[in-house]
């Protein structure tokens, strides 16, 4: 009984140990190690020592069941094995789905606490011990986890851009690193971060969607960056035609408005009044001859057909004298990618479009001979747009300390954003570029001393 009991608190403070590790995972990120992989890298693998927290509660519910041969208690340990043989597989097989495993985790851990209790109660009427570890950890878990109304933005990760994605038929040539932050609800443990560690910053929140809404989102971005990145690295070799508009999507619909009568999101608009449509800017010009109240023709395409709806306008929220559809619209874009493109699945790179340009940048230095960073080390953030700009992004102040931590020898980052960039890391070289080409100007212009002769 008494070995049950190490194995059950032994679990319990590992799991508390594993939860301010992973609040602080970005401290050892200037981590090198054999073949040079990133602290990144290093953290796909290390999420596996979670699922020791199952085994530990796993092998005690064992010891138990052994010992313990009352009917009543054998039912409790006998959920409890199941459960923790459920978490310990799940931690195993699918470590990067927090949802399932993360959950199987949490009844693991009341479980547990349960048996406590039962054990105790042998001993004692009220199982104080149990109550107070309990409470304890209720506490402890607030602190660490209760989300307040603020956002808090830290230093984050760097990410090797040549692992992260490989063109078909690409090579390896120059050393890209990308760069990620953490941005998420504060919780009560970070203003004490904030006081131990550099660059944390606070905001209220305002995210204007749910967390899980959230999340989508930047997950839809990046893999729109994935696209844009490759499309762009491949025009920039002479392959394919780069991103073309081919309409303008309907992404939401307002409820109070007639639109959501005739359209759908996901519709794409290619004509109002006879008149082709390619981007929202050839939309909104369309859109500033007609009066609010008036009806106007719609040509869509949706799910491959094409329809002819007519839809009545309404005064615009912003402006009563502007007509508006009543929709949320973004450019219908195709991006030409003419050979594959492989991206590794990170388990801390969630989702956001900041490592576009630096996407980019890696595909064409890796589908171009001897490289194009001229044996430089190059980080760098930005998103990548449909004309080659490099377009801000936030976090940049964090960013520019979490790269200001490596070896890299410049840090490209969008011209706008320059000023929180050196604010975070004032001796880093940091370089303000406007487009994708400027990086490539740049990188030419200032070769490592020695490249050419090696590369020769």
């Amino acid at each position: 009984m008494a070995l049950a009991r190490k194995l059950y608190y032994s679990g319990k403070l590992l799991l508390l140990v594993l939860m301010i590790v992973g609040e602080l995972i970005w401290l050892p990120d200037p981590l090198r190690f054999g073949g040079g992989t990133y602290w990144i890298d290093a953290i796909d693998y290390a999420i596996y020592v979670l699922a020791l927290v199952p085994i530990l509660w796993l092998a005690g519910g064992f010891i138990r069941l052994w010992a313990d041969k009352r009917g009543g208690a054998r039912v409790l340990l006998c959920l409890l094995v199941l459960v923790n043989l459920c978490s310990a597989i799940l931690l195993v097989t699918i470590p990067k789905t927090i949802t399932y495993s993360g959950g199987a985790l949490a009844l693991s851990w009341l479980l547990v606490l349960a048996d406590l209790g039962v054990q105790e109660r042998q001993r004692r009427k009220v199982p104080r011990r149990t109550l107070w570890t309990f409470g304890l950890s209720l506490a402890l878990l607030a602190m660490l986890f209760w989300p307040t109304n603020y956002l808090v933005t830290y230093p984050g990760l760097t990410l090797p851009m040549n692992r992260y994605a490989k063109a078909g038929g690409g090579e390896t040539h120059g050393q890209i690193t990308g760069v990620l932050v953490f941005e998420r609800p504060a919780f009560p443990i970070d203003w004490v971060y904030a006081k131990l560690f550099k660059d944390y910053s606070f905001e209220i929140e305002n995210l204007g969607m749910s967390i899980s809404e959230y999340n989508q989102e930047v997950r839809t971005e990046k893999e729109d960056a994935n696209a844009a990145g490759s499309a762009i690295a491949f025009q920039k070799v002479g392959l394919g035609r780069g991103i073309t508009p081919q309409g303008v999507r309907i992404t939401a619909i307002l409820k109070d408005s007639q639109a959501n009568e005739v359209l759908r999101p996901g519709d794409v608009i290619v004509s109002l009044g006879g008149k082709g449509i390619r981007t929202v800017e050839e939309l909104s010009v369309q859109m500033k001859g007609v009066q609010p109240g008036q009806p106007v023709s719609l040509t869509v395409q949706r799910d491959g057909a094409s329809h002819e709806l007519s839809v009545k306008t309404r005064p615009s929220g912003d402006d009563p004298n502007r007509a508006s559809i009543g929709i949320l619209i973004a450019n219908q874009l195709h991006y030409d990618i003419p050979d594959t493109v492989q991206y590794h699945d990170y388990f801390l790179h969630e989702g956001g479009p900041s490592h576009g340009a630096m996407l980019a940048l890696t595909l064409i230095d890796q589908l171009t001979p001897c490289g194009v960073t001229y044996g430089r080390h190059v980080a760098g953030t930005g998103t990548i747009e449909p004309d080659g700009s490099v377009g801000a992004v936030g976090g940049l102040e964090q960013k520019a300390y979490t790269i200001s931590r490596t070896d890299a020898d410049v840090f490209f980052v969008p011209e706008s954003n320059e000023a929180d960039a050196r604010k975070g890391a004032p001796a880093l070289n940091i370089v303000p570029v406007r487009t994708l080409d400027d990086i490539l100007n740049w990188l030419k212009a200032h070769p490592q001393p020695g490249y050419e002769a090696a590369c020769r």
